[in-house]
This record gives structure tokens, C-alpha cells and sequence, in this order.
């Protein structure tokens, strides 16, 4: 890849967004390009900014212009249906696909580490440049030109969520395969006369119902459906953890690929302490192909993002932003504060396993017996909790007596 300097930097990138030379303050164009890893290897007299501040900015900004471009060309839509269609919009993969059509990869301040880790390539880095970007325009330019450079660059996507805004079985259909997933539908009956038919489909997960629809011909029936399984988020987010769970017998690969993904976390976030937790930490014990890494920070940011990971809030737990990286192999990021309870208790417990084999294996007892009830993600989770529960008061108490 060619060096750039930093005056041709902002120049193509000037150029790339669609703006009048010139028009893209510089200094705000490279903050925006400047990633946090790069700052942390200048000297301090620098005095760089990265572009963490912009990328919070940015974010609001591009809110804003694809909410109003969505309410006004849906004046039929509900609430529910304008946030989805937002949502697709503004998620990682969607906003890295267009940071890439416009070269920012080539563009990005990275530090050595963050350029060995693929940086330039990643989602997660592609988007969140994108952002600070947009905010760089909007700084420099103001909001009417900053939405212009949004309708520019986005204007594929726009056409396809106006697209998915008219059919909401594709919508269903590619939102589920997000998760690895796919609706199936059944017709339930057949009604009327000849020339004035109506149907009922159902949209089914899995075999469960999500929801029902009727129309005048079958395709209008599923379209219905698919719009009525949108329609109610929270239960279709309830289906979705009802997802089948499989264990499969303890590949010593794990511990290696756990080491290289906590060597991108801490790239990610130098201030961070990174450990191998869950059943895959434990050597010879089945597990799910998810490898749960612990990340410590000093304190929490709900604003943090991770290379190429779903934010995904505290999910359920207090004092813990959970993230999870979807693929063949998938990985789950807990973030809590280091040294607290939630870190030494996922330590304690994780040591307590590899040095109790005999614990060890009741655990996996445990699992198996879930699964041999037909347990779903959802129902494991919930029988899992409580014998890790049982377990860790086994470890305080073995803690405990280890330190008289």
C-alpha cells in the first residue's frame, strides 16, 4: 500500500465524500481517520486526539438524517417499522460496507498492532471511521451538507431498506439469517370461493409459531405474517433464544484461538486485561464452539465498541456489557470492571474447574442432563445457572480453606 501524507489523506477523502476541495477542514478529517492505537504510539508532546470523540458525534448525526429520510418516505410506517428499517441501516456490516466502497481502509491512522490485527479490514473499524467521518463533514460543513454526503454514499442502502420497507418477508428473511437462522411458512387454510380466495399462513422458527397472517393470495398471506412476526420485536427476540444447543468434545485448538482473539481485544483496548473463561478454558470438557473471553477495564463505558463484535448491553447482568462475534466459531466478550466481583468470580470458577476434575465432570453431567430434556438455548441457560451457582460456592469455600 502506497504512504500517504496527510494533506493527500484529506484530499482524497474530500474527494471521495463528494465535497468541494477545500471544504473538509483538515484537521477534523484526520482526527476522524486517527485511531486510538495510532495516539497511543506518538509521543504524548503530539497531543493527537483519535477519533473516539467524533465517532459519538457521527453516530447522532447519521441517526438523525436516515430518521428523517425514513419518516419522510414512509408516511404509512409505525414506530416499530421505521426503527428496524433505521437498524439495517446504521448496523456494523451495513455502514462498513459503504466506509469500504469509499477506500477509508487505506486512509485509517492505525498503530502497528491495530495494522497486523487487520484493522483496515475489519467491520467494526470500518464503521466506526465511517461515523467520525460524517461528523468531520458536519463540523465542517453543517447538517444540510452533511446529509447530502449521507444520501450520497448511503443512497444503495437507502434503495434497499426503501426496498425492505415494501416487503417485509424479505426483511424477516435476512434478519434471521443474521442469526444463522431462517422462517419457514405453512399454509393453515384455504378459504372462499374461487374467484375471491383467502388464506392463513403462519410464520414458523424451528418448528414454533411466531406469528400468523391472511391474505388474498398466498404470497400476500406470508407477506402478512412475516409483517406481523416484525411487528412484535421482543417476541421474536424470544424465538430466536430458543435456538437448539449442541456440546462438542473439548478441541485443545480452543486455548490457542482464545489467544490470538484476547491479542486483538487488548490491541483494541490497551487498557484491558484479557482471560480465557467458560468451557472452553477448561481442558477435556465438552462445550458449546463459543469461546468466552473476559475483558477487564478499569471502568465501564457503555459507549466502547470491539472490533467486529455486536454490542449487546449488559444482557441481563448488572455491572457487565456483553459483546459476541458471530461465525463458524463464535466468541462472546463480557466486559466488567477488573477486580471486581463479576472478574474474580468467572476466574474463581474457571481455576476451580481445571484443578477439580471430578467437579469438572459433574458439570458436564449437568449440561449433558439439559440437553437430554431437549433443552433449548433459552431453558440451558437457565438449568446451566444454577449448578454453576452450586459450583461457585464449592470454589469460595475451597478458596477459603486453600488460604489457611
Amino acid at each position: 500500500m502506497i504512504e500517504l501524507n496527510d494533506q493527500e489523506r484529506v484530499a482524497l477523502l474530500t474527494e471521495r465524500l463528494g465535497l468541494p476541495a477545500g471544504s473538509l477542514r483538515a484537521d477534523l478529517a484526520l482526527e476522524a481517520l486517527r485511531h486510538g492505537s495510532f495516539v497511543h504510539e506518538r509521543p504524548a508532546r503530539e497531543q493527537l486526539r483519535s477519533s473516539e470523540r467524533l465517532e459519538f458525534l457521527g453516530d447522532a448525526v447519521l441517526g438523525f438524517a436516515i430518521a428523517q429520510r425514513m419518516y419522510d418516505r414512509f408516511p404509512g410506517a409505525s414506530e416499530g417499522e421505521l426503527t428496524r428499517l433505521r437498524a439495517s441501516l446504521v448496523r456494523e456490516e451495513s455502514l462498513a460496507i459503504v466506509a469500504r466502497q469509499l477506500g477509508l481502509g487505506e486512509l485509517l491512522l492505525l498503530g502497528r498492532g491495530e495494522q497486523r490485527a487487520g484493522g483496515r479490514e475489519s467491520a467494526g473499524r470500518l464503521a466506526d471511521a465511517l461515523e467520525a467521518v460524517i461528523a468531520a463533514v458536519f463540523l465542517s460543513c453543517g447538517m444540510e451538507r452533511a446529509r447530502e454526503a449521507i444520501e450520497r454514499v448511503l443512497l444503495p442502502l437507502f434503495e434497499q431498506a426503501e426496498a425492505l420497507g415494501h416487503d417485509p418477508k424479505t426483511e424477516l428473511q435476512q434478519l434471521l439469517q443474521s442469526r444463522r437462522r431462517s422462517p419457514q411458512y405453512q399454509v393453515l387454510t384455504v378459504s372462499g370461493p374461487d374467484h375471491a380466495r383467502s388464506y392463513e399462513v403462519e410464520v414458523l422458527l424451528d418448528g414454533a409459531r411466531l406469528a400468523s397472517g391472511s391474505g388474498r393470495s398466498k404470497k400476500e398471506a406470508e407477506q402478512a405474517a412475516a409483517r406481523a412476526a416484525l411487528a412484535a420485536p421482543a417476541a421474536l427476540e424470544q424465538a430466536l433464544l430458543e435456538e437448539p444447543v449442541s456440546l462438542q468434545d473439548y478441541d485443545p485448538r480452543w486455548a490457542d484461538l482464545a489467544v490470538e482473539e484476547a491479542e486483538r481485544l487488548r490491541a483494541a483496548v490497551p487498557a484491558a486485561a484479557v482471560e480465557h473463561i467458560g468451557s472452553t478454558a477448561v481442558p477435556g470438557l465438552a462445550a458449546k464452539p463459543i469461546i468466552d473471553l473476559l475483558v477487564g477495564v478499569p471502568a465501564l463505558d457503555p459507549t466502547l465498541r470491539l472490533v467486529d463484535y455486536e454490542a449487546c448491553g449488559e444482557a441481563g447482568v448488572p455491572g457487565r456489557l456483553y459483546f459476541r462475534k458471530r461465525g463458524p466459531l463464535s466468541f462472546n466478550a463480557h466486559v466488567v470492571v477488573q477486580g471486581g466481583e463479576l472478574w474474580h468470580n468467572a476466574l474463581l470458577l474457571r481455576d476451580y474447574l481445571r484443578s477439580h476434575p471430578q467437579e469438572a465432570r459433574r458439570y458436564l453431567e449437568g449440561k449433558r442432563g439439559a440437553l437430554a430434556a431437549g433443552a433449548t438455548l433459552l431453558r440451558y441457560s437457565g438449568a446451566k445457572s444454577k449448578l454453576v451457582e452450586d459450583l461457585l460456592a464449592r470454589a469460595r469455600v475451597d478458596a477459603a480453606g486453600s488460604r489457611r
